[in-house]
Order: structure tokens, then C-alpha cells, then sequence
């Protein structure tokens, strides 16, 4: 109380009755509308309808059943077993307000998420102004206030900053560790794209090798096993080419600017 009423004194009487009401009010508005909108659900997604998404054959693949739900996966889906749900264009489950993030409440997220930028950076900057203009002595408990404002500022500010970066690429946050699995295995060169029509379009190269003896890269065999997480399979490939460059690799999802694939999210 001694601290409220410290800054209290310190604000002018139109911070007081408007710019700090408004300054807060949005970040709890904000909070509690992306607590309680869910995110839409593979049980309400219809199959065939023109807001579904196409499979890509590299991180999707059609008529895979999640183990859980046991329906089919739409493509950019992907179960959560906190929510126990499959969630399209799943991006995270944010357990600060107690909700996955996906298709049905990007847009009441990400205002959280700047409406906390704005309201924490006015609560630094403002008594950062106080500390160092107020002729009275105020409490240490004003500093660290200060710092703790100063630090969340920056915090939620580079965490929008990552997020919004990853809607710029035409990912969520749970496609960005597949394309990164994806792309080692092309930094290693194991990533190949297959030539022929009756086979699913990526593979990784398997180079097997007996352990007793040093055998000759001709004589090496080579076993090619799908992108699909479901596919166990083994293939052998007559015709294909190794992946060399991320720019070989097609994202389907990419729109191609921020704000179309902003706009495809909400």
C-alpha cells in the first residue's frame, strides 16, 4: 500500500482518471478474451471444405489418424495432451493463460501480447521518471518495480518479436522445429526429393555401413525412408536428387509476406 500510494501522489490527476485506466484495462481484457477462445478443433473441421489446408508430403501427409483422438489429422494440425485435443494450426499451448494457441484466437493472442508491451513499458518509463524527478524519498520498493517493468518490457517484447518473425516465414511455432529437423538433415545431406510419380515426393538417406569392414561408398547400401513420422517403410530410389539448399525446399504455407500470412492465422 505504501508503494501504491507513493506513486499514487507522484501521477497527474489525468493519469490518474484516464491514461492509467486505459493503460491497464486492455492487457486484462485482452488476457481473459485469449483465455476463454478456444482454438478450433480437428472434431469441428470439416474434411473437404475450402478452409482446409493441403497436405504438403514433407511435414504433412494425408489419412494419419492421431493415436489419441483417432480421427483423421488435418493437415498443420497437432494433438495436445494438456487440452487433449487436436488443434488446427496448432502453434503452442501457452500456459499462461491456460490455452493452446491455433487457428480461432491468434488474433485475441497477439493483442495480448502488445497490449502487455505498451502497459509494462508506460510503468517503466513513468517511474523511471518519478525516481529521478520526485524530491521525496521514496521506497526501495519503487526500484525494483522500476527494474521489474523495465525487464518484462523487454522479455514480452522479444517474445512477440519471435513469434511475429515466425508468422513472416509461414510457420507456427510447432512447424518451426519440424523445418529445423528438416534442414539438418539436408546440412548433412541426407535430405533427397524423389523423381519418380508413384513414390511420396521426400525421403531421408539412410547409408548403411557393416561395422567390421570398410566398404567402398559404391558398395554402401542406401535406404530411403519417408518424411512421414507414420511411414516405416523402406524405399530404394532410382531417381532422385539430394537437397542441397533450404531454398529447394517448398513451404506451401508461406503466403509470401507478413501480412498475408498474418491475415491466413486470424
Amino acid at each position: 500500500m505504501r508503494v501504491e500510494s507513493t506513486i499514487k501522489n507522484e501521477l497527474f490527476l489525468l493519469e490518474r482518471i484516464l491514461i492509467v485506466p486505459i493503460i491497464i484495462l486492455p492487457p486484462v481484457a485482452l488476457g481473459i478474451l485469449a483465455m476463454v477462445s478456444r482454438a478450433e478443433d480437428s472434431k469441428d473441421h470439416k474434411s473437404g471444405s475450402t478452409e482446409e489446408y493441403p497436405y504438403d508430403y514433407l511435414l504433412y501427409y494425408p489419412a494419419i489418424k492421431c493415436s489419441t483422438c483417432r480421427i483423421v489429422k488435418p493437415a498443420r494440425s497437432k494433438h495436445c495432451s494438456i487440452c487433449n485435443r487436436c488443434v488446427l494450426v496448432a502453434d503452442h499451448h501457452c500456459i499462461w493463460i491456460n490455452n493452446c494457441i491455433g487457428k480461432g484466437n491468434y488474433l485475441q493472442f497477439y493483442l495480448f501480447l502488445i497490449s502487455n508491451i505498451f502497459s509494462m513499458c508506460y510503468a517503466f518509463l513513468r517511474l523511471w521518471y518519478i525516481s529521478l524527478n520526485s524530491t521525496n524519498t521514496l521506497p526501495r520498493a519503487v526500484l525494483t518495480l522500476t527494474i521489474l517493468c523495465g525487464c518484462f518490457t523487454i522479455i514480452c517484447a522479444i517474445f512477440t518479436y519471435l513469434q511475429l518473425a515466425i508468422v513472416k516465414e509461414g510457420m507456427t511455432t510447432n512447424e518451426q522445429d519440424k523445418w529445423y529437423t528438416i534442414q539438418e538433415y539436408m546440412r548433412e545431406g541426407k535430405l533427397v526429393r524423389s523423381l519418380d510419380d508413384d513414390c511420396p515426393s521426400w525421403f531421408f538417406k539412410c547409408t548403411e555401413q557393416k561395422d567390421d569392414a570398410a566398404e567402398p561408398p559404391q558398395d554402401q547400401h542406401v535406404t530411403f525412408y519417408s518424411t512421414n513420422a507414420y511411414d516405416h517403410k523402406h524405399y530404394n530410389l532410382t531417381h532422385y536428387i539430394t537437397i542441397k539448399d533450404a531454398s529447394e525446399i517448398p513451404n506451401i504455407y508461406d503466403k509470401g509476406t507478413f501480412l498475408a500470412n498474418l491475415t491466413d492465422l486470424i
